[in-house]
């Protein structure tokens, strides 16, 4: 869902339109978005949701929707995904992660959680020697929430 992406984003006055499931609407709402039901006609509702158009589209979700996103933005060069490995079939950028030293965006999150304004709901967690059993739970889609190893 981009729980932390959200955060942020909102925390620097940005307009954040995001999607979730029907479950997750009043949590995406909470967290500072305008919260969109994916699924059939998401297009749609975030153009709706968005009527002055779509500048960047962060995907924390691999769900498929680099097509989608491309077209609400209109230019593959201002879509990023974290999740969904067919990034290259749509000029889409794959992130797998580093920061940029000139970015303050880890000095902010330790300020958001240090002031408690930073939410990261935890769904679930397991011994690490279940680690098979919560992999198989996010690969399901089962959590709603992160899922954390235990030692």
């Amino acid at each position: 869902m981009g729980t932390v992406a959200v955060q942020l984003a909102a925390a620097r006055g940005i307009t954040v339109v995001g999607t979730a499931g029907e479950h997750d609407i009043e949590r995406v709402t909470a967290l500072g978005a305008t919260a969109v039901r994916y699924g059939d006609a998401c297009v749609e509702r975030v153009k709706a949701a968005a009527p002055q158009g779509v500048d960047v589209v962060f995907d924390a979700s691999g769900a498929g929707v680099l097509a989608d996103s491309v077209a609400l933005t209109g230019d593959s060069a201002r879509v990023i995904t974290i999740a969904d490995m067919a990034a290259a079939q749509h000029g889409v950028r794959f992130s797998a992660g580093g920061a940029d030293p000139a970015d303050d965006s880890l000095a902010q999150l330790v300020r958001l959680a240090a002031t408690g304004e930073l939410d990261v709901p935890v769904w679930r967690a397991y011994p690490l020697g279940q680690a098979a059993a919560a992999h198989g739970d996010i690969e399901a889609r089962r959590n709603r929430g992160k899922v954390v190893l235990l030692p």
